[in-house]
């Protein structure tokens, strides 16, 4: 908690939940690994932590407590994974910077009161999965003007392709990627191949 100096974090595989104040205000952090076993996250958590630019939660998540990502104003993407199924309120209030969230959830996770309060209801894009528009348009997550559905089903196949267009990348779990990101991709390319690469 307050360690503003701190630039970057890397928890080991193990860890299940993230608790209280564990890194309020540690304004210095601008990259984050979260081990894919974490279940939750506490209260104003990363709160504060405004030097974060993008955030993937594991696919693990299934529910960040209020005001766990509080003020993160420089958070311009957020990726929420299918499993989510409850967001506390002000859990990402005041991240100003937002231009884009995904979430994977097929059923709208429950959503405290202002989780997205402060953040640019017009700038920021919610893409939700095909099919679930009206459900999350009539939620908190209403709050946001452009709602826009996408193929959230992810890979279901991967082959070794020749030189095509990229068309999309994901990561292993299947969340989509806005560029490479280190570690494993799968890339969808014109020709409707699949391929795995790694970078580096």
């Amino acid at each position: 908690m307050g360690c503003s100096g701190l630039t970057s974090l890397t928890l080991p595989a193990g860890i299940t939940s993230i608790g209280d104040d564990t890194f309020y205000g540690c304004s210095g952090l601008t990259s984050l690994t979260l081990p894919a076993g974490i279940t939750s996250i506490g209260e104003y958590a990363f709160s504060g932590c405004s030097g974060l630019t993008s955030l993937t939660l594991p696919a693990g998540i299934t529910s960040i407590d209020k005001y766990a990502f509080s003020g993160c104003s420089r958070l311009t993407s957020l990726t929420l994974p299918a499993g989510i199924t409850s967001i506390g309120e002000f859990a990402f209030s005041y991240c100003s910077g937002l231009t884009s969230i995904y979430v994977y959830a097929e059923k709208v996770p429950r959503i405290g009161r202002y989780a997205f309060e402060g953040c640019a209801s017009r700038k920021c894009t919610l893409y939700v999965p095909k099919g679930t528009y009206d459900n999350y348009r009539l939620s908190e997550f209403g709050y946001f003007e452009n709602i826009v559905e996408f193929d959230a089903t992810g890979i279901d196949k991967t082959t070794t392709s020749t030189d095509v267009e990229e068309v999309s990348r994901y990561s292993l779990n299947g969340q989509r990627l806005v560029g490479p990101t280190k570690g494993l991709n799968i890339v969808k390319y014109s020709d409707g191949s699949v391929k795995k690469v790694a970078v580096e």
